[in-house]
């Protein structure tokens, strides 16, 4: 994989051999508007896979951006999100996925609370998802929107992992 402008370069990926796993008792975060667990960490995969389990609050938002180096799916196990593009919309239910390409500029709506497995390839995500929050051991998915000083902390640290802000959450 390569790197953008001012973002370190990451490992290339390499070759694993023993199948990697890390289930939903991994650590827990307290992600801007979602509770999330790294089920499988990139350094379990030698860079090529990570698995985080997203449960998010019903209405929130993320702003639109773009993945520079990684294709994003998300498989959702409860609720409903839509994916706005600048070319269309994705919804996707219980039991329906959602692959994101790398490179193209998106959002993600929580229409209704949702659970969703969020893989990247390469891996990358949980990398983001362990940067920007604290560790958490509440269980509960957040009712409130992310303070300002989170959005603050995405905003800063989305370029040193590949991730681009490119504009405001879109309007309902």
């Amino acid at each position: 994989p390569t790197s953008g402008p001012g973002r370190p370069r990451r490992a290339t990926m390499g070759r694993f051999s023993t199948p990697a796993s890390g289930g939903a008792a991994g650590r827990a975060y307290r992600f801007p508007g979602a509770r999330a667990c790294v089920g499988v960490p990139g350094p379990a995969t030698d860079g090529r896979l990570s698995v985080v389990d997203l449960r998010r609050r019903g209405g929130h938002t993320t702003p639109m951006h773009v993945h520079e180096d990684a294709d994003e799916a998300f498989h959702v196990l409860e609720g409903e999100l839509t994916a706005p593009r600048p070319d269309g919309t994705n919804t996707v239910t219980a039991g329906e996925s959602v692959v994101l390409p790398r490179g193209e500029p998106h959002a993600v709506v929580v229409e209704s609370q949702a659970r969703a497995v969020v893989s990247t390839t390469p891996a990358g995500f949980d990398e983001f998802v362990t940067a920007v929050v604290e560790p958490t051991d509440d269980e509960t998915v957040p009712t409130e929107p992310p303070s300002e000083a989170a959005i603050g902390r995405v905003e800063e640290l989305g370029p040193e992992h590949g991730i681009s802000i490119r504009g405001p959450p879109p309007r309902p």
